[in-house]
């Protein structure tokens, strides 16, 4: 019997899966593996060094961990905001009508009877200090603000960071200035003067004082704090006289003083030296007090400013309470611009160049341009109280509630010195 063929056995598919490729490890220079290494112990190394540091600190260090040590310490801490100016259009104030406003490292400083705020470029309050004043005062330089109670006893010093002293003075304030070195100066009276002058260095102690018998009209500090000009004034003979005396803190005599006709009004230090606003004039002195030009004024000053650079007067014009004639001076006593103008006049101020002279006169803003010889006007909201300019083309309006930014171009022609019409 013929059988079938028995099937052959299939066996499944047998086989080795390829192998997969070994990975090379890159080589690594020896220098670089040790100096990564040696970073790593480093690191380590600090850690523990400032773990120690700490628990020597809090162990045997504990009586001079103090809220004034702190404060001092935050003394050299400073933020300077990213942006240089400005950026939203209303900043919405936090707390009460403020009195003072002032541009300070990029942001915005306000001062109001019950406290201190500071907001940034974007209208975000970052700062908050609570006062009590009733005539607040806001001084600020260029990594430090002063505030006082004019009338009051009571003066805080304060940076972009935190509040770094606050300070008391035995008879009410009449005037203060800080320098940007945090050298700051605080006026009084006494029973026996009517006028003293305190100086403090950087580190907040008394170095200077100096008394008067005449009333203090002025103290200003020089933007470095190496020295500080006081204008005193009384009375000889039925006439005002005005004198000036140059204090260097630490040092107990005058640099340098003299004497003026006239009652002071303001005191400028300048790029030459100083500019006295009197009664009468216009004085530009020398760093050494010497007269070098007088510019009789041809009404009473309504308003001045001084950049350093430039002397803005301001004089009431004719009859109308509105008008207004403006001259602008620069150092030397040669004088830029002359012109008059309506509205309510509200503020002079400048950019920080110096070369564009702002000026708020009821719903319009006057701009000035010493640099190209050219003016410009621009409509803006009314019922502001003050302008702070930021640059050429930028500048904020202080209203009641709120603070509004304008960043425009002006429209400007040129003006000739001495034209009333431009």
């Amino acid at each position: 019997m013929a059988h079938s063929p028995a099937p052959l056995h299939q066996d499944s598919p047998v086989g080795t899966a390829p192998a997969r490729p070994r990975r090379r490890e890159p080589d690594i220079n020896e220098y670089y593996r040790k100096t990564s290494q040696n970073f790593r112990y480093a690191k380590y190394l600090t850690i523990a060094l400032l773990v120690i540091f700490l628990i020597f600190s809090f162990t045997f260090l504990r009586g001079d961990i103090t809220l004034e040590n702190l404060r001092y310490l935050m003394k050299f801490i400073s933020f300077t905001s990213a942006e240089t100016s400005i950026s939203v259009p209303r900043i919405n104030y936090s707390s009460g009508d403020p009195n003072r406003l002032e541009l300070f490292a990029g942001d915005l400083a306000t001062l109001t009877q019950s406290g201190y705020a500071l907001y940034d470029s974007r209208g975000n309050q970052i700062m908050a200090e609570d006062f009590g004043l009733s005539e607040p005062i806001l001084k600020v330089s260029d990594r430090f603000v002063l505030c006082f109670d004019l009338g009051g006893t009571q003066f805080t010093i304060l940076n972009s960071f935190a509040k770094l002293y606050e300070g008391s003075s035995e008879y009410p304030v009449t005037d203060a200035d800080i320098a940007d070195n945090g050298t700051f100066a605080i006026a009084s009276g006494t029973r026996e003067y009517r006028t003293m002058v305190t100086l403090y260095d950087e580190d907040f102690k008394p170095v200077s004082r100096v008394m008067k018998n005449d009333h203090l009209m002025a103290v200003e500090l020089k933007a470095d704090g190496s020295e500080a000009a006081i204008m005193t004034s009384g009375t000889d003979g039925g006439s005002f006289y005005t004198r000036i005396d140059i204090v260097v803190p630490g040092e107990d005599h005058t640099r340098a003083s003299c004497e003026l006709d006239g009652l002071g009004y303001s005191l400028y230090y300048t790029d030459e030296g100083f500019v006295i606003v009197t009664d009468e004039a216009l004085l530009f002195l020398d760093s050494s007090l010497n007269l070098r030009a007088a510019k009789p004024h041809n009404s009473t000053p309504a308003m001045t400013h001084c950049s350093g650079k430039y002397i803005t007067r301001i004089e009431t014009d004719g009859i109308l309470g509105n008008s207004y004639y403006c001259e602008i001076y620069d150092m030397s006593a040669r004088l830029i611009y002359s012109g008059d103008f309506t509205g309510k006049l509200m503020a002079v101020d400048s950019d920080e160049t110096g070369d564009y002279v702002f000026i708020l006169a009821g719903n319009q803003v006057i701009r000035i341009n010493l640099y190209n010889k050219k003016i410009g006007y621009i409509d803006v909201e009314a019922d502001a109280f003050d302008i702070l300019p930021q640059d050429a083309d930028s500048f904020l309006l202080a209203m009641k509630n709120y603070a509004l930014t304008y960043d425009v171009e002006i429209e400007e022609a040129y003006y000739e010195r001495g034209d009333n019409g431009a």
